[in-house]
């Protein structure tokens, strides 16, 4: 079970150099087809903070092409994770704890975001039982090994502003964020998708997969965690399976299809919308992409992140 003293930081007393804390925000607007995005990883035993601030808007093969992008690796980390500013003008703040969030950032070429973020649910923990029937202390059941040896995922609802190169837009969406912290070396990091939609407050589903980028088809991924939201009601889910069409890493659509442990089958057909490489860690491709998901007649949105860890793939021949 999450707690409120969760949104701090987590500081074990043999803490070594790779020691992560991570907490990733978003929003969605569907008729400007915008994406944007703030990833943190705090790294107390260096005294450094990892923020990544991006927009995109379209299907893109590089950086040049998002709408905006502000990654800055070497910031110093804040005294505390619950409330702080950073010199790149990023604010957090909690409030019911560990529900819901503040998120200010004033950036250059006139954009800013403005965000308060309110949990539609209780976070999500991987790790208890309670909530999660696949829920393991074996950090290889995680989906991504030992860095997601204490994570949970949360559906939420997003208003405010968004300001991007001098043109405003009202933000009213529900995504999904996460937290996480432990062990997280950027060797070693495994394949994993990172994979969600969002249909309304009434309607979501987020998951976690293992991946194995040498296999195709429905075989790529292994569900690893995941949770239908119906009507404030969170269904953990026990099993289900995944196949994206692709050219290489960047999908061009998935089908899903998930089982709740009462036995209820969900399919989300999707495609893809907008898309970027994202270079969240300098060791691996993260290949982010924003879906169209579809269900019972309603579209949603939301996002796939698939991660290709170079230093295991390359040299392979996957492109």
């Amino acid at each position: 079970m999450i707690k409120a003293k969760d949104v701090r930081f987590h500081v074990p007393a043999d803490m070594k150099y790779d020691w992560a804390e991570t907490a990733f925000f978003s929003i969605y607007l569907p008729e400007p087809n915008i994406t944007a995005w703030t990833y943190l990883v705090a790294r107390k035993g260096i005294g450094a903070i990892v923020c990544d601030i991006e927009v995109i808007n379209k299907i893109g093969r590089n950086s040049l092409e998002a709408l905006y992008f502000d990654f800055q690796q070497h910031l110093p980390v804040p005294e505390r994770f619950e409330e702080f500013t950073l010199p790149n003008g990023l604010s957090v703040k909690t409030m019911n704890e560990p529900r819901d969030y503040q998120v200010d950032y004033v950036g250059v070429d006139d954009t800013e975001f403005h965000w308060t973020v309110t949990g539609l649910m209780e976070p999500f923990d991987i790790h208890d039982p309670t909530m999660d029937p696949l829920a393991s202390h074996d950090p290889n059941a995680s989906g991504f090994g030992s860095a997601y040896a204490n994570h949970f995922d949360m559906t939420a609802h997003v208003a405010g502003t968004a300001k991007i190169r001098g043109k405003t837009y009202e933000v009213d969406c529900v995504t999904t964020m996460d937290h996480s912290w432990g062990p997280r070396n950027e060797r070693g990091l495994r394949p994993m998708g990172w994979i969600n939609g969002n249909f309304g407050k009434d309607l979501a589903f987020q998951t976690i997969w293992s991946f194995d980028p040498m296999a195709s088809g429905w075989e790529q991924f292994k569900l690893a965690h995941g949770y239908v939201l119906i009507d404030g009601e969170v269904r953990g889910l026990t099993s289900g399976r995944i196949r994206a069409a692709r050219r290489g890493p960047f999908p061009s659509g998935y089908d899903a299809v998930l089982f709740d442990k009462a036995g209820r089958e969900y399919c989300f057909p999707g495609h893809t919308v907008a898309q970027h490489p994202w270079r969240c860690y300098s060791n691996s491709l993260a290949v982010f992409t924003t879906m169209r998901w579809s269900y019972q007649g309603r579209e949603g949105f939301g996002l796939a992140q698939e991660n290709w860890p170079l230093d295991m793939l390359t040299g392979r021949g996957l492109a």
